[in-house]
């Protein structure tokens, strides 16, 4: 079976063990800051590590609700 070359809504939902609506607010954050296969509800692992490797400045070190930012785990 051949590994897809993009991460989709239950990709996110299980990387950063979250919901539906969540899942999609992590994906338009992603295809914000990059947007290669400009495919709704989809965003290639490139540009998931692109946007997971970003600079971030001191203050925006946490979410607006005080969680800390999420680590990089695994790609499968």
């Amino acid at each position: 079976m051949e590994e897809k070359a993009y991460l989709d809504k239950d990709d996110i939902k299980k990387i950063f063990n979250c919901g539906t609506a969540k899942a999609y607010s992590i994906i338009r954050s992603i295809r914000a800051y990059s947007d290669s296969l400009n495919f709704q509800g989809r965003v290639t692992k490139g540009d998931y590590l692109a946007w997971l490797n970003r600079p971030i400045k001191k203050d925006n070190a946490q979410s607006s609700q005080g969680e800390s930012i999420v680590f990089q785990q695994e790609i499968r």
